[in-house]
């Protein structure tokens, strides 16, 4: 660095950090950081990693740092649109950091730091009458530095730290502090990443909640109708109506955990296989049932009206076991060899494109019927 004057005067620090810590170097100056701040930056990294709040994250890193740089103030402004909103700040009182709670582009050293992109390095500032300099003077600082917290080109705002000891950072303590800035953008970035993500699973979690109420309640509708097409038709019509019925409550039933679940996409297979005995008026039993993650609602459907489909022709009373073997659902319905010859067409039409659709098998011995269906987890 050149030769400085004791008069106030503000040079810009090297635009991007070193990717090598072993040769951190002040580009204009040509200074190597000392070894001892190389063991402080991984202490910093580690911190940076494990944040999970904006401010408190900048909060501990000045505790981390302020004695090894002789640091006494720090202030970590948040851009927000074109204004910067005081977020985190240390060393100073909360009626001085009122004072600086919110900056306008090209306001103050940081306000211009953040509107050029340039980090700024204030020395002299007690000496110092330029009216950018006039917040940190009242403050005491006769240092400043401040650095743009930017990762690609956006900008997250503004880090800046003082001391009122000295009138000047030195070449090393300029490329330590620069770098501990890109640091910090990085998990400003990071923790604004995991916040939208946040975000967009709640926005997503709400919208299928709306969506399966509006399901619901098109079942219903649709039950009520048919239903009441079911009571006033002939004899040959009500058969087909009521198994349109039927299939309509299976579809509802399939739809009923979402509304009794945190995730409102992901279907219980057990609650499932538990619902659909039940709505057969106790021919269904249920024998060994293992838990199962849960499934996908399409999935959870198909193999709904699968199943409610293979129990509703029934000859005789069946038991019900339900396991994962090999990444397929596996289910064992005791006392059903086949569906019945004079089950009705469109059942065995039904049936066959369920288990199109699912991807599934059948197998069949002296005791009972065994349903294959690959089984796709929900994430």
């Amino acid at each position: 660095m050149a030769d400085m004057s004791s008069v106030a005067s503000t040079t810009p620090l090297p635009a991007d950090p070193p990717a090598d810590l072993s040769i951190i170097r002040s580009r204009d100056d040509h200074h190597t950081v000392p070894q001892r701040y190389l063991a402080l930056l991984a202490d910093v990294a580690e911190r940076l990693l494990a944040a999970d709040g904006p401010a408190s994250m900048v909060d501990e890193l000045f505790e981390l740092i302020h004695r090894e740089l002789r640091l006494d103030v720090f202030f970590n402004y948040r851009i927000d649109g074109e204004r910067l909103f005081l977020e985190a700040h240390g060393g100073m009182s909360d009626a001085e950091a009122s004072n600086g709670a919110v900056l306008q582009m090209g306001q103050a050293v940081c306000g211009c730091v953040a509107r050029d992109r340039k980090a700024v390095h204030a020395i002299g500032v007690q000496s110092s009458e330029d009216p950018l300099h006039a917040f940190v003077k009242d403050l005491g600082l006769d240092a400043y530095a401040c650095t743009p917290l930017v990762h690609g080109n956006r900008l997250l705002g503004t880090l800046g730290f003082g001391r009122r000891w000295a009138d000047r950072f030195t070449p090393d303590e300029l490329s330590f502090l620069h770098t501990v800035c890109h640091y910090v953008a990085l998990a400003k970035y990071r923790l604004l990443v995991e916040q939208a993500l946040r975000d967009g699973v709640e926005t997503r979690e709400r919208l299928l909640a709306e969506l399966n109420h509006r399901v619901r309640h098109a079942l219903q509708v649709a039950v009520g109708l048919v239903s009441a097409e079911c009571a006033g038709a002939d004899d040959a019509a009500q058969a087909p109506l009521q198994r349109a019925v039927e299939r309509l409550q299976v579809l509802a039933l399939a739809h009923r955990p979402l509304y009794a679940e945190d995730t409102p996409s992901a279907i219980d297979i057990g609650k499932l296989i538990v619902g659909i005995a039940e709505g057969t008026g106790g021919d269904v039993t249920i024998g060994t049932l293992a838990n199962a993650p849960p499934v996908a609602i399409e999935t959870a459907a198909a193999m709904a009206l699968l199943i409610h489909t293979l129990v509703s022709v029934r000859a005789q009373p069946i038991t019900l076991h339900a396991d994962i073997d090999a990444g397929a659902l596996r289910l064992r319905f005791e006392g059903l060899r086949s569906l019945p010859d004079d089950a009705p067409p469109a059942d065995r039409r039904l049936a066959t494109a369920l288990l199109h659709q699912l991807r599934g098998r059948v197998a069949t011995d002296a005791e009972g019927l065994t349903l294959y269906v690959p089984y796709a987890v929900h994430d």
